[in-house]
């Protein structure tokens, strides 16, 4: 079981990073190229005639097992949650004691926006370019005893001597460059109707990544010296976490698609509804260097001193457990020198009607979808309803939205920009310290862009 706490570390190394869906800023019409990221046929025709994001950054956090107490937290204290996620000082656990099978769901998503741009080449043609670096971890219907044991180190003694399971965690954690090139154009235009279309190729570089799979572990702690299974099975993967090694373990590609419909205004150079649809983050990547793939099952087996050994390296551990598991065969358990990770893949559909002049409502949902019996990081479903005031200098964004990752969550959340800086957060109540830390969605940057001409519309005559 110690391997479990090696993936549900590769969590709190996601934290270092520094949230994915910015529900209050991608579907604003000044997102610029933010909202290719929703839906690439945004940046065409769009407010903007071109656009440069300078920096972003952002973090979703869910989760229904670990919390922070609201009076260990400071007001706007993001540097407080890291360094105590870090640190492992900062976080309780909704354990039951009494209810050890109970299964539990983390899910983490964290983004650097790098350098990127649109601009329009030609009429009816924009191009982009984005470059980010992207890190998502999962946490599937772990049971409480496992969690709890992993969150403890296996040193809580009052879980020792007691016969526990785990048949159904599935966890994946990746992290990655992206490298994207991004065209929309417009399809059609009649002067009250307008559909586009865009599309985006990613290069994906890879970082690192880890993840277990059909779990079948039961086991006891006796001691600090005996860790006994019994019937137990799981596969897992991993790549060499050592320090020194370069940020390149892997290749894939990876693609999204977009259609937006507008229904114009001709007298008020505005759009009185527009519709869009779009499938995001297909795609994978093939990790195949430092990449290692295992396959561990026993009838029984005792994991003898286990507390007082110590690890060189990823490598040594996994020799270590191929030696518990198949009684000394330290080289049994590998499978494979390579493994391929899924991107976190959705479909989403967003919607927003000019309410009144520079007043907005906006409709997204953003549906994950899963890998089935292969190894992927996947998206949380958000149901989004956000109200928003928008003009060229200011804008102010209220999305209140439901998270679902095994369970739902409802939040609320503020975003603002004003001029180039945007600053908000999808679920903002344990930044402003309203209610304990169990999630957080924060997001920020800078992006610097020159707006179109305001023209008036006309209808086109066919």
């Amino acid at each position: 079981m110690r391997i479990i706490l090696v993936f549900v570390l590769c969590v709190h190394i996601c934290l270092c990073l520094t949230a994915q869906q910015n529900l209050g800023v991608r579907n604003s019409n000044y997102a610029g190229i933010q909202g290719s990221l929703l839906n690439p046929s945004s940046i065409a025709d769009s407010k903007l005639k071109w656009d440069l994001n300078v920096m972003s950054v952002g973090e979703v956090f869910d989760n229904i097992f670990l919390y922070a107490p609201k009076n260990s937290l400071s007001f706007f204290g993001i540097k407080k949650i890291i360094k105590g996620s870090i640190d492992e000082n900062l976080f309780y656990t909704h354990f039951d004691a009494q209810n050890p099978n109970q299964l539990y769901n983390v899910t983490l998503s964290a983004e650097a926006f790098g350098p990127s741009f649109f601009l329009k080449i030609k009429k009816n043609h924009w191009i982009g370019l984005t470059i980010a670096g992207r890190a998502y971890a999962n946490i599937k219907n772990i049971s409480g005893g496992a969690a709890q044991n992993a969150f403890d180190y296996f040193l809580n003694k009052g879980l020792w001597n007691t016969d526990l399971h785990d048949n159904t965690a599935r966890i994946n954690s990746m992290g990655w460059f992206q490298y994207g090139l991004h065209y929309a154009t417009v399809l059609y235009n009649n002067g009250r109707d307008e559909l586009k279309a865009g599309i985006s190729l990613n290069y994906l570089q890879g970082i690192a990544a880890a993840y277990v799979k059909n779990t079948n572990i039961n086991y006891k702690i006796i001691d600090t010296s005996n860790f006994i299974f019994s019937n137990s099975s799981v596969d897992y993967g991993r790549t060499d976490f050592k320090e020194d090694r370069k940020l390149n373990d892997g290749h894939g590609l990876g693609a999204d698609i977009g259609f937006t419909y507008v229904h114009l205004d001709p007298q008020k150079n505005n759009y009185i509804y527009r519709l869009g649809l779009s499938v995001i983050d297909v795609g994978s990547i093939n990790f195949n260097r430092n990449a290692s793939s295992y396959h561990l099952q026993t009838d029984s087996a005792n994991f003898a001193n286990w507390h007082q050994l110590k690890f060189s390296g990823n490598t040594q551990l996994d020799q270590t457990l191929s030696a518990v598991f198949y009684h000394g065969d330290s080289t049994r358990s590998l499978t494979s020198d390579h493994f391929k990770m899924g991107l976190p893949a959705a479909i989403s559909v967003q919607a927003d009607w000019n309410i009144y002049k520079d007043y907005f409502l906006n409709a997204t949902v953003i549906k994950g979808l899963g890998h089935n019996s292969g190894q992927g990081v996947t998206r949380p479903d958000i149901y989004s309803i956000a109200p928003r005031y928008e003009t060229k200098w200011l804008e102010v964004s209220i999305p209140v939205s439901l998270i679902y990752y095994g369970h739902l969550q409802p939040r609320v959340g503020l975003a603002v920009r004003a001029g180039y800086f945007f600053i908000g957060g999808d679920a903002i109540g344990p930044l402003l310290k309203l209610n304990n830390l169990e999630g957080v969605d924060f997001y920020t940057g800078i992006h610097y862009f020159i707006a179109e001409k305001q023209k008036t519309l006309k209808p086109v005559l066919q």
